[in-house]
């Protein structure tokens, strides 16, 4: 007689284990990820602000209107535009070549850090309990996404750098009397001369790229289908 035998029967009283995976979030380490993220996230926008408020009041300074009249002129500014305003009218006026050079290197910085702002807060990160977050915007991208890490430290240096754009602006341009002690000088004057701390990490070429820069001839064969 032919036929599938039916399972065995379990022991009377033993009992079923379940397995299930758990959300890393869940966990301690997880748990511990994500306060370490959004406590550096919400520092950094809140300096982010205060820096955008500076470089608006370096706008108002060097076009020499009055705070009245500067949020009519320039009410819905970018801050993007508002730099190039600034570096336009700092040349216009005959800045000195240190000035325009402060200019140059403080708002290039802040380009950057701008950037990273609007992809983190347009797009959010995944993988922060993970500890590995990524922002990424390939879920909506026609062309090649924008992608790159995010942690809590990046985001601290981003804060720092802002601190630094801030004073850049305000003792520089803006005309802020000095600290008054020797010790609020000489830290100033580290911080001013500091290097900036964020590195924005540049997406290498996409294997497909390379193959057709290094075959970049007629006749050669069609690149390999990507996995």
């Amino acid at each position: 007689m032919t036929g599938n035998k039916p399972p065995p029967e379990e022991p009377r009283g033993s009992k079923r284990i379940s397995f299930y995976a758990v959300s890393a979030s869940e966990t301690k380490e997880g748990r511990d990820n994500e306060s370490s993220y959004y406590e550096s996230l919400g520092r950094f926008v809140q300096m982010f602000a205060e820096a955008e408020a500076v470089v608006a009041q370096t706008l108002w300074a060097y076009a020499g209107t009055k705070p009245e009249v500067s949020k009519i002129i320039f009410a819905g500014t970018q801050t993007d535009h508002a730099a190039t305003y600034i570096k336009t009218i700092a040349k216009a006026v005959n800045a000195s070549a240190d000035h325009q050079a402060d200019l140059e290197d403080v708002f290039q910085q802040f380009g950057v850090i701008r950037g990273a702002r609007n992809d983190i807060l347009h797009y959010g990160a995944t993988g922060i309990a993970e500890g590995r977050a990524m922002v990424s915007n390939a879920w909506k991208a026609k062309a090649e996404p924008t992608v790159f890490p995010i942690s809590a430290l990046a985001l601290s240096d981003m804060t720092e750098d802002c601190r630094k754009i801030i004073l850049h602006l305000g003792y520089g341009h803006l005309g802020r009397p000095l600290p008054k002690s020797d010790a609020g000088k000489i830290l100033l004057v580290n911080v001013l001369k500091g290097p900036w701390r964020y590195k924005h990490p540049t997406r290498p070429p996409s294997k497909t790229k390379k193959w057709k820069s290094a075959h970049a001839h007629k006749g050669d064969p069609k690149p390999p289908r990507q996995p």
